[in-house]
């Protein structure tokens, strides 16, 4: 909060009397103009590990700026420390994917990728870490794009390091304030409508509602409450754990108001505490599900920079219909606790179950009807409804269909009935011959051990089997694709219907390298094929192989290499000719 008692945290700065008329050099000092906006909110970055520094990436291609910054200022003094330094953006992104720092401090105007790129991109694999962007130019266009990427500082060049020192010590008081107000939120003030939303969602989230309601009388006691006006278009829930470094379970009350805080950046959500876990009803308005991702990581990183704690995260699959909450909430714990090869601080339901979309949702759901017809219903109702039941399960789903039928029908007579019409009932039914009432139960019991004990060895078997094939299906995508400059991890892993985190982190442990370096090493094979043996020029081969920017593929081709393009074909032809 600001001393003017706004409740949000601004784009922060000073404005300096212009100096244009002055000279220096570029390690003198720069102009600093910044833009305050007050209705923008800081994002969460937090103090790394408790050492009481907040890490730095500096990113800037004016070489000499960049080492007189790096020099002249007091950075530990100011209570940062400077991890990496860069002379690009992609130089820039891979450090802070490395590093992932509290802060990046970039020029907006960089080779090979600009700085509001990497500000999209670092917000994407780091969305807690803060940004501040140097500029030359006096364009609050550029503070206005920045305003969604985690931007707390737009500064102008040219400045001096007295200057810079001063604006990083109200940037430094602006995280320092950020990073106790998560430490101590406390909660809610509306405290009525809280619990109403507790009374409400937790017999939904846990399956304990009396009845099961139509999504029409759910949504509007939802609106009765305040929760939304109007239906989401998305919802999701997730189940978080906090470990400290012994791994013993370090959840507890105070990451409700945490959760809430970092969340509510992306998506609404509520938040409660059940069983030691603390479990998050995320609902938007918008079908982009990149932000529920991005909050959720958020949130991971936040809990090791701000308690230096491990958060593990469930989540289950996105839904539309809010009578899916119970089923969702089954699938974020089960997530959860997926530990298995591949499995990353976020596991998502869908990366190890990959069913298509509640598959078999129609099929649990008609249990209930089918239990109120066999009870109050009449023979042709009955009948109707079997017939319109099998017509919309699948082949993949018709066992599971009479798993179903089968246990819904016995259950339901041995409610009703005597011991004697069951057993008469399962007699005068073949169809119950495989399962039906064994003398001994020792056999049944055994029989189902050994069952239970097949069904996990497929699905374990499967589950590797599976890592490995995504692994071979992702580089397939890649080979097929990588003239394709938009590739990207995510368009790849929204192919292989997974979370980009968890095919990211298969790729590295199949592959022993991330997808990036996958990618590029494509395409620079690619590209030396075609300087090598062909004469089109770089610009054709750069485009070719997926860079629309010459001097960002050379950059990429001499890194990769060790020379450039132009050395690469001369040396060719030279060795060709002799």
């Amino acid at each position: 909060m600001d001393a003017t008692g706004d409740s949000t945290v601004a784009l922060y700065g000073f404005a300096l009397s212009s100096r244009k008329n002055q000279t220096a050099s570029p390690s003198d000092f720069f102009m600093l103009k910044t833009w305050r906006l007050s209705d923008i909110i800081i994002g969460s970055n937090q103090k790394d590990g408790g050492h009481g520094m907040y890490t730095v990436v500096f990113a800037d291609d004016e070489v000499e700026l960049r080492q007189a910054i790096l020099q002249r200022i007091d950075w530990e003094g100011l209570g940062f420390s400077v991890v990496a330094d860069a002379e690009n953006g992609v130089e820039a992104l891979e450090a802070v994917e490395q590093y992932e720092p509290d802060l990046l401090i970039t020029d907006i105007r960089m080779p090979l990728m600009t700085g509001i790129e990497l500000a999209r991109r670092v917000r994407e694999v780091c969305p807690a870490t803060q940004i501040v962007f140097l500029s030359g130019y006096d364009d609050f266009g550029y503070a206005q794009e920045a305003i969604r990427y985690n931007v707390i500082s737009y500064l102008l060049k040219p400045i001096s390091a007295a200057e810079l020192s001063e604006e990083l010590g109200h940037i430094r008081a602006k995280m320092d304030a950020r990073l106790e107000e998560l430490r101590h939120a406390g909660a809610n003030p509306q405290t009525e409508k809280r619990l109403a939303e507790t009374e409400f969602l937790l017999p939904l989230l846990l399956g304990t509602s009396d009845d099961f309601e139509r999504d029409e009388v759910l949504y509007a006691r939802a609106a009765e409450i305040g929760l939304f006006a109007t239906p989401p278009k998305r919802f999701c829930v997730a189940v978080a754990k906090f470990k400290g470094a012994d791994g013993q379970n370090r959840t507890m009350a105070r990451h409700i108001p945490l959760t809430e805080t970092i969340l509510s950046k992306y998506i609404s959500v509520c938040v409660f505490l059940v069983n030691g876990r603390v479990v998050i009803f995320a609902y938007s308005d918008k079908d982009n599900s990149e932000n529920f991702r991005i909050a959720m990581q958020d949130l991971v990183q936040s809990a090791a920079k701000l308690y230096s704690e491990t958060c593990t995260v469930g989540i289950s699959r996105l839904f539309t219909s809010i009578s899916q909450s119970a089923a969702a909430y089954f699938e974020a714990v089960t997530a959860r606790r997926y530990s298995t090869e591949g499995a990353t601080p976020l596991r998502y339901i869908t990366d190890q179950e990959h069913g298509s979309k509640n598959e078999y949702e129609y099929i649990e759901k008609s249990v209930f009807r089918l239990e109120e017809l066999l009870k109050v219903g009449t023979e042709e109702a009955l009948a109707s409804f079997l017939e319109e039941l099998y017509r919309e399960s699948n082949q993949r789903s018709s066992d599971y269909l009479v798993i179903q039928i089968l246990a819904t029908v016995y259950r339901t007579v041995s409610t009703v009935s005597q011991k004697e019409a069951l057993t008469a009932l399962v007699a005068d039914n073949p169809i119950y011959a495989r399962v039906g009432l064994a003398e001994r139960s020792e056999t049944v019991r055994d029989e189902l051990r050994r069952l239970c004990m097949d069904a996990r060895k497929i699905i374990s078997g499967y589950r590797t089997q599976s890592s490995q094939l995504l692994c071979d299906r992702a580089v397939a995508i890649i080979e097929a694709d990588y003239a394709d400059e938009s590739l990207t991890l995510t368009d790849v892993s929204t192919r292989l219907a997974v979370s980009p985190n968890y095919l990211s982190a298969l790729i590295k442990k199949n592959k022993g390298e991330n997808f990036v370096s996958l990618l590029t090493a494509c395409r620079m094979r690619h590209a030396y094929d075609l300087i090598v043996c062909s004469t089109m020029k770089i610009l054709e081969v750069a485009e070719r192989c997926g860079y629309s920017d010459q001097h960002y593929f050379s950059y990429c081709f001499k890194k990769h290499y060790g020379i450039s393009p132009n050395k690469m074909r001369e040396n060719s032809r030279s060795t060709d000719e002799s």
